[in-house]
Parts: structure tokens; C-alpha cells; sequence
């Protein structure tokens, strides 16, 4: 009986509701590919907080080319990123708290590599790896500080292979209440 006791107080408790206010921003399926960049302005206040773009670089042996499409804060926001700079992948309606999430850690000084494409000497053995290789209207978990504060949000995107290769930024949003989660997608 006791068990039962415990079992039923432990289901009654309720968790803290969430308060959202979003602030959302279209970004009309903007096209990052290799000569277009797209600029985040994530709070309308006229400054780039993010950056969406493409860099060329050379492999440590010199061997194969990189093409790295990454997403760089403005050294004051957060992506939620592993050690590799790999950034966390989102579905639909999952929560995006403020704390690190396993292997993911929220940091403001790295550049997330969304996706690579080893360019090999011989154009055939070329190929795209990376965990948003072929991922489609995922989340991208982003905080947003603005006046020591911190807002938790995200930014959807896209990414193409097809020839010409490109990164879809289709939107961007954030909780407007500090310190409060969001879910993925909310508008």
C-alpha cells in the first residue's frame, strides 16, 4: 500500500510551466551556397547575431580540399556544439533548455560545421560527411544574450546536395522570456 502511496504522490506532482513569447523571424528559404551568405538578425535590431556561410580549406596533409558550411555566432551568442564543432540536430518540438545536453555544450568561440565536402584530387571520390548531411527543416539550437541575460532559440535549416550544393536558412526564433526554453519550430 505504501508503494502505491509513493507511486501516486510522485505522478501528481507537476512540472513548472513553460512561458513562451516568441520572437520569430522569416528568413524566406535563404540560400547559402558557395559564393551567398545569410545574415541572422534574430532580434530585429539591425546586427548580424549569426552567420550562415561556406569556407574552402586545406586539410592538415595537404592532400584534400574542405568545403565546410558552418554557422558563426557573433562571439557573444551560443551554439550548442560538441567539442569537434559539430552542432546539435533538432527535430520538430523538442525542448531546447539552457543547460548542455550530453556531449553538447553551448559555446559562444567555435564556428558550427553543419556539413563537409571532401574535395579529393579525383573528383569522384568526393563526399559529404557530417551528422546534417541530407537532414531537411531540422533545429539548430542557438542562444541569443542580449544585455547579460540569455534567450534560448533556434534556427531551421536545410541541407541540399543537389548540385549546387546549399544550405536552405528557412527561419530563426527565440523565447523572449530570459533563461526560459523553447521548443523547436515554435512560432
Amino acid at each position: 500500500m505504501a508503494c502505491i502511496g509513493l507511486l501516486f504522490t510522485a505522478c501528481s506532482k507537476k512540472e513548472t510551466p513553460v512561458t513562451l513569447s516568441v520572437e520569430y523571424v522569416n528568413l524566406n528559404n535563404a540560400v547559402v551556397s558557395t559564393d551567398q551568405s545569410v545574415n541572422i538578425d534574430i532580434d530585429k535590431d539591425g546586427t548580424v547575431d549569426f552567420l550562415v556561410t561556406k569556407e574552402l580549406k586545406e586539410t592538415a596533409a595537404g592532400q584534400d580540399d574542405l568545403l565546410e558550411f558552418r554557422v558563426v555566432s557573433n562571439q557573444q551568442h551560443k551554439l550548442l556544439i560538441q567539442q569537434d564543432g559539430t552542432p546539435a540536430r533538432k527535430e520538430p518540438g523538442v525542448w531546447i533548455r539552457k543547460e548542455d545536453e550530453g556531449n553538447f555544450k553551448w559555446d559562444a568561440s567555435q564556428h558550427a560545421v553543419v556539413v563537409t565536402r571532401v574535395l579529393t584530387v579525383d573528383p569522384a571520390n568526393g563526399h559529404w560527411q557530417g551528422i546534417w548531411k541530407d537532414q531537411y527543416n531540422k533545429y539548430l539550437p542557438a542562444q541569443f544574450i542580449k544585455s547579460g541575460s540569455t534567450y534560448n532559440g533556434w534556427i531551421q535549416i536545410s541541407f541540399s546536395a543537389v548540385l549546387p550544393s546549399r544550405i536552405i536558412v528557412h527561419d530563426a526564433a527565440y523565447n523572449k522570456i530570459a533563461e526560459e526554453p523553447i521548443q523547436a519550430g515554435s512560432k
